[in-house]
């Protein structure tokens, strides 16, 4: 068996397994949902799901980071229902963890589906009420797509791995992560759900050079992990960048201004080479949704404390706050 399904490995050889996907919003839920905590649904639209059943999350179009685009991002297990109120319900979640980075619909363009014909679009091919039974193969084959989708599960005291907890902290709003929970497993944890939510809210792009290859992407601190405990997970102080770009803006060669335009510092110029791979994008606006643009006071850090060399250029454009 796959190494990544070791978790589900009782769940998978048992005959009255059930396989799900399940349609989440995340923090903009207005159903009592928590991802990777609990699921509620009413009964009456939906009554196929029993204790025990598995499921894979999806964002769906309308509530995904990317315009137009669906994605996958975690898997669990149904453990039990209880009732809450009339006709509705709610699954409690265990054996939950998240994907090393979300699978996106553009990915699964040629992904052959058991539990239904998708046709030559994605229109009505899921169940609206947001819960669709799928095949074990399906499951599967989602949980196994490519190398590297899913991490190799562990699981903590509480019962959720350190990427789920992390994961729910930068839901409810809170980006802190203490010092003393540093150690090289946690803070990959916390990063990882940090890049995850940056590079989504980038659309898997780098927002300078337009590089979209994964392998090639990464999530750039404004201000650095050491600097500000308080904001290690706010993606509002990231930017998805591509590792050239990356390298330059952490070690001080580029920033940002206000208006989100990139700036080349002295000591960049001085070698031609490098100068050479930054000088096409010296002026050109971060490419990224407006709900996503990166706090501005970050910025104003990064420029003050990283950007190397001041010069007479660099401080008419941050006092004019745009390039004629």
């Amino acid at each position: 068996m796959n190494k990544n399904l070791e978790l589900y490995r009782d769940e998978l050889e048992m005959q009255g397994t059930n396989f799900f996907i399940l349609d989440t919003k995340g923090k903009g839920s207005v159903y009592g949902d928590v991802d990777f905590v609990a699921y509620c649904w009413d009964i009456d639209h939906y009554n196929q799901v029993n204790d025990g059943d598995l499921f894979i999350y999806r964002r769906q179009q309308k509530a995904s980071e990317i315009k137009g685009q669906f994605y996958f991002f975690g898997a669990g297990k149904i453990s039990k229902i209880q009732s809450i109120e009339g006709k509705r319900v709610k699954g409690i979640i265990s054996k939950a963890f998240i994907f090393d980075e979300p699978l996106l619909q553009e990915e699964l363009e040629d992904f052959k589906w058991e539990f239904r014909n998708r046709g030559k679009n994605w229109e009505h091919f899921f169940n609206q009420y947001g819960m669709n039974k799928i095949t074990k193969n399906d499951f599967i084959h989602l949980l196994s797509f490519k190398p590297g989708v899913l991490q190799e599960p562990k699981e903590i005291s509480s019962g959720m791995d350190e990427e789920v907890k992390f994961y729910q902290r930068q839901e409810g709003g809170n980006y802190r992560v203490e010092d003393q929970e540093g150690s090289s497993k946690t803070r990959g944890a916390a990063q990882k759900v940090f890049a995850n939510q940056v590079k989504l809210e980038y659309g898997f792009q780098c927002a300078v050079t337009g590089i979209k290859t994964k392998e090639l992407l990464v999530a750039s601190h404004i201000v650095p992990w050491s600097e500000d405990k308080d904001n290690r997970l706010n993606p509002r102080n990231g930017i998805c960048l591509s590792p050239l770009i990356d390298k330059a803006f952490d070690k001080g060669f580029i920033s940002f201004t206000d208006d989100l335009k990139l700036i080349v510092s002295d000591s960049a110029k001085t070698d031609a080479a490098l100068y050479e791979s930054l000088r096409p994008y010296e002026g050109k606006r971060l490419n990224v949704r407006k709900e996503f643009e990166p706090d501005r006071d970050f910025l104003t850090w990064h420029r003050t404390h990283l950007l190397l060399k001041y010069n007479d250029g660099v401080n008419k454009i941050l006092s004019k706050g745009s390039f004629d």
